[in-house]
Formats: C-alpha cells, sequence, structure tokens
C-alpha cells in the first residue's frame, strides 16, 4: 500500500504561516511605524525567493499600510532594517543566490519555527 506523501504546496503554506505567525509575535508592532494593530509579515526582500523568504533578518512586523506603501517605496523599511545592525548588503547578497530546500527540509523549519513561537507564548 502507497503511502501518501506530504504536497509540497501544502509544506510551504504551513511554513509561510508558522513562520509568519513567529515574526508578527517576535516583533509585536510594525518596524516601520510602530504600530500595533493588524500585524502581517514583511519581507525587505522579496519572499519569492526561497534564499531569504523564511530569513528572521528579512521578515519583520509590519501593518498592512506600511506593508502596501512598501511595494512602491522601499526606504522606510530598509532603513529600519538597517537601525536593527541588520547588513542590509549581505543580505541582499543572500537573497540574490538560489536555494532549494527538500520537502524534509521544509518540515524541519516547520518544527523549529513552532518551537520558536511556542518559547516565546506567556
Amino acid at each position: 500500500m502507497r503511502t501518501k506523501k506530504t504536497n509540497r504546496k501544502s509544506l510551504v503554506a504551513k511554513l509561510d504561516k508558522i513562520f509568519g505567525d513567529y515574526i508578527k509575535k517576535r516583533d509585536g508592532k510594525c518596524i516601520v511605524c510602530g504600530t500595533r494593530r493588524g500585524l502581517q509579515c514583511g519581507h525587505l526582500f522579496t519572499r519569492a525567493a526561497y534564499s531569504t523568504r523564511w530569513d528572521e533578518e528579512n521578515a519583520w512586523g509590519q501593518c498592512p499600510g506600511c506593508n502596501y506603501r512598501h511595494e512602491f517605496d522601499w526606504m522606510p523599511m530598509q532603513d529600519a532594517v538597517a537601525r536593527k545592525m541588520i547588513d542590509v548588503d549581505a543580505l541582499y547578497i543572500r537573497h540574490k543566490k538560489v536555494a532549494k530546500f527538500s520537502n524534509g527540509d521544509l518540515e524541519s523549519m516547520i518544527e523549529h519555527y513552532k518551537e520558536k513561537l511556542a518559547a516565546l507564548q506567556p
């Protein structure tokens, strides 16, 4: 009897969810404006690149307004990230590299961020 393989798309979605929940809980406020309402997981460099999609230096809590504005004006977020003492140039170099993750890698990252999120819970 064949066992059903975990669907890669569902693993990516699950990792996106747990990673996003962790980032929002970690930050607790928008990195740009400081509001605490309606946080989203915003990315300095597009999450389309797996190399930095789940990189904690690339992902930050953002309110919907700042996350939307980032599409047209990336400087406020870049400045805010730089103020966190993140080397934005090194992050950009990581972003441009090709990264491939196996289903096992994705499952490991899911467990890793579940643990990190649990550690932040009161």
